[in-house]
């Protein structure tokens, strides 16, 4: 094989793993992010049974930047505000922790509360 022939090569199976890695993401937590992500504008909230919860409006952030809540309108038009620690993000949408009591009223969970 020639070295143009191997050059090919190796660089096909560099950039395999990259565009693979650039379009899905592992899910995090919001809040073990460095920042807001860009992509969130808009970006759909699913509850944890894939149940489509509402668009983000907006995510509040620390001051050091920082994701801290994630605020999103449900398509009744109220607006839910829940901590950046109870949402994952994909890179593509959010999933809100149905153990959160906002959530749990969306989509019909039930949460056991302690007396």
């Amino acid at each position: 094989m020639s070295r143009f022939g191997i050059l090919v090569l190796s660089a096909v199976f560099i950039a395999i793993p990259v565009i693979a890695y650039a379009e899905e993401m592992a899910p995090v937590a919001l809040n073990s992010l460095s920042s807001a992500p860009a992509q969130a504008a808009s970006a759909t909230v699913m509850d944890q049974n894939g149940h489509a919860l509402g668009e983000v409006t907006s995510i509040q952030t620390d001051q050091y930047g920082k994701p801290s809540a994630l605020a999103f309108r449900t398509s009744n038009g109220n607006t839910v505000v829940i901590s950046a620690a109870a949402v994952s993000f994909n890179g593509s949408v959010f999933v809100a922790d149905s153990d959160q009591p906002q959530i749990a009223a969306l989509s019909g969970a039930r949460v056991a509360l302690a007396n």
